[in-house]
């Protein structure tokens, strides 16, 4: 087998778990309002158990409602109601072959006083954390004890639902991390100060956890490095493994970083593959017991050869599992470029820091994997027409062909692909490629017919009188008239993707200072260019997720990219820029060249010409209204599910 030690079966104290391949905690908000397990839940994790993974590791569920609560729609289990569902949810696992645990959770000071009827939130110390900044609550000596006997209960309701084992979150930097932290926890009793007492509360869960049910598997998920300052270190970390170890914990969980460490607890996608297996690979020579790692790992070869040089015991698969349920079994079978990539966008993440359920970018159907069930029509005679091949007509294809649609495809471009292939052109957006070739190779797999180089007219529609007309065909941009020249000083961002131009030593203004325009900046950057982004807005890439947005913006301080923001272009004479601020002041830049980010226009005047011609017409993506790879995937997925 071509990954052999990563299909290798592996032992959790007394569990023998299939493969070394573990479903990460993902808060995914399909919890209902009373904290309870819905059936949305149950087949977003049926089918990330049916994937293949050896261990399914339930997300945050709250041990001490409502007060120790993160989200509106997080699970609970520190009631008996809770059981009920809680027992479904295991079975489900189990019966798909995976083994099942669920994580034991309280926010403490990262939680909030407007989730829970206004009582105040608690921590170890009154420090507020500076993301949140409100002021906690201390806890007393006895509520201490109080919680410390939540944990207990609640492992106990964990082992009465039917699950496997339960994994203590004492990592970023929720209650028990906060505990473990000299960063907020200045206790003087015997729950602060040294090492030992920080740890004290922790052990205290595991040795009454395993008092009470000594064959039940406790995994801990451990900051080995906090990323703040005065924070948990690797050093301490490696302490409180040992006496993890002492303590007869059956796996140690590896992970990082908090709210207030910015991006090294949820990395953007411009962090190097595996960056964190360095964690593991430490605790791994400290301890005999087993290991979880993992953090940014895509790469199934990257994943094996991990288990293979002894760095760590299990692989950890958050993100991957939300793009493509089915990596470890496509895996297994060799089929590694059938896995849809996650891209690492974090739309993902951005929804479940929004209080929303968390959605997928490149996989539609995460959140929506009940509505799969049986999804093709019997002896469909219907047939479907999509005019564009982008992110949007492509999807809309495949999934029209699910359901056994006969499809045909055009795009006028050479090749498929649409807005992604120049979204990939700037940096870091290797997966975006990926993702392209992904979408490309299924439709080629797919007995949808393309047609490139075919600009689709209502003389098409006429001779073939579809069933169905799907209208995909994408934008275009928008430039104002004022700022074209005949002088090739001013061009559009995608006319600069497009060819890929090689300008060196330049001084440029982008006018525009949206997603696109501070990644454009970062591209042309990267060839010593002096770069001026100019914003009529006070802020720079408003509305991308917040974690790749801090990222770029870092960047393009890195580089020494000028910011304009709150300023409008007025003129383009020859060379001369000139600008305006809020306050009336203009400026006069002089520049080599000029690029427009400033938007761009659905193109979508076949929609309207068609309006009166099909029964079922869609008009969807970019030429509906102009957003984002994920509402055109998402869209391309709904026509399938409208017929």
């Amino acid at each position: 087998m071509a990954f052999s030690q990563l299909f290798s079966p592996g032992k959790i104290g007394n569990l023998m778990v299939k493969n070394r391949l573990v479903m990460a905690p993902m808060a995914s908000s399909y919890a209902d309002a009373n904290g309870e397990v819905t059936d949305t839940m149950l087949a977003y994790y049926r089918a990330r158990a049916q994937g293949g993974v050896g261990l399914v590791i339930v997300e945050a569920a709250c041990v001490d409602s409502p007060v120790g609560r993160d989200g509106p729609h997080q699970l609970n289990i520190d009631q008996p109601s809770c059981l009920t569902g809680l027992q479904r949810l295991a079975e489900e696992i189990k019966l798909a072959g995976a083994k099942a645990f669920i994580q034991l959770f309280h926010a403490g000071r990262q939680g909030s006083s407007l989730l829970n009827g206004g009582e105040p939130i608690v921590a170890p110390s009154a420090i507020p954390s500076s993301m949140s900044r409100e002021i906690p609550r201390e806890l007393t000596r006895e509520e201490i004890h109080i919680l410390r006997d939540k944990f207990i209960s609640s492992a106990f309701y964990a082992y009465q639902a039917g699950f496997d084992g339960v994994e203590l979150h004492a990592a970023h930097g929720y209650l028990l991390n906060q505990f473990l932290s000299p960063h907020c926890n200045q206790r003087r009793d015997e729950y602060g100060g040294s090492l030992e007492n920080r740890m004290r509360l922790l052990l205290e869960v595991i040795t009454g956890i395993k008092q009470l049910l000594p064959q039940f598997a406790v995994s801990v998920r451990l900051n080995i490095d906090d990323f703040v300052s005065g924070g948990l270190k690797m050093d301490e970390s490696l302490a409180i493994s040992r006496a993890l170890q002492a303590a007869s914990t059956d796996v140690i969980n590896c992970s990082s970083g908090t709210y207030e460490s910015g991006l090294k607890s949820i990395e953007p996608a411009s962090y190097p593959e595996g960056w964190r297996i360095y964690l593991a690979e430490a605790v791994k020579k400290t301890t005999v017991v087993p290991v979880i790692g993992g953090g940014m790992i895509r790469d199934p070869q990257l994943a094996n050869q991990i288990i293979a040089e002894g760095r760590a015991d299990f692989i950890f698969l958050g993100r991957p599992l939300l793009a493509d349920p089915q990596w470890p079994l496509k895996v297994r079978q060799n089929r590694v470029e059938d896995i849809r990539p996650c891209i690492g966008c974090n739309n993902c993440i951005s929804n479940n820091f929004n209080g929303l359920a968390i959605r997928c970018t490149v996989n539609p159907y995460t959140g929506r994997e009940k509505q799969l069930v049986d999804t093709k029509l019997p002896d469909s005679h219907l047939r479907a027409v999509v005019v564009g091949g982008g992110p949007a007509g492509m999807q809309a294809a495949l999934s029209l062909q699910e359901r056994g649609i006969k499809v045909q495809l055009y795009e006028q471009e050479e090749q498929l692909g649409g807005g992604l292939n120049l979204a990939m052109i700037t940096p870091h957006k290797e997966r975006v490629q990926q993702l392209r070739d992904y979408m490309i190779r299924s439709l080629e797999q797919s007995r949808a017919e393309v047609f490139l180089k075919r600009e689709f007219t209502l003389s098409d529609l006429q001779a073939i009188n579809p069933d169905i007309l799907v209208i995909a065909t994408g934008s275009i941009s928008s430039c104002p008239a004022s700022g074209r020249d005949e002088n090739d000083i001013s061009w559009e961002i995608s006319r600069v993707l497009k060819e890929k131009v090689d300008w060196f030593d330049l001084h440029i203004a982008i006018i525009g200072g949206n997603s696109s325009g501070c990644e454009v900046a970062e591209y042309l950057s990267l060839r010593s260019n002096q770069i001026i982004l100019v914003e009529k807005d006070k802020i720079l890439a408003r509305g991308m997720e917040k974690k790749n947005r801090r990222d770029l913006l870092n960047r393009l301080d890195g580089l020494g990219v000028q910011r304009k923001t709150g300023c409008v272009f007025k003129k383009l004479i020859d060379h001369k820029l000139i600008i305006e601020n809020q306050d009336g002041w203009e400026e006069v830049l002089t520049v080599d060249k000029v690029v427009w980010a400033t938007g761009a226009l659905p193109n979508n005047s076949i929609y309207y010409e068609a309006i009166e011609s099909v029964p079922r017409l869609f008009l969807i993506g970019d030429a509906n209204q102009v957003r984002g790879f994920t509402e055109a995937i998402s869209e391309g997925a709904a026509v399938a599910d409208c017929i």
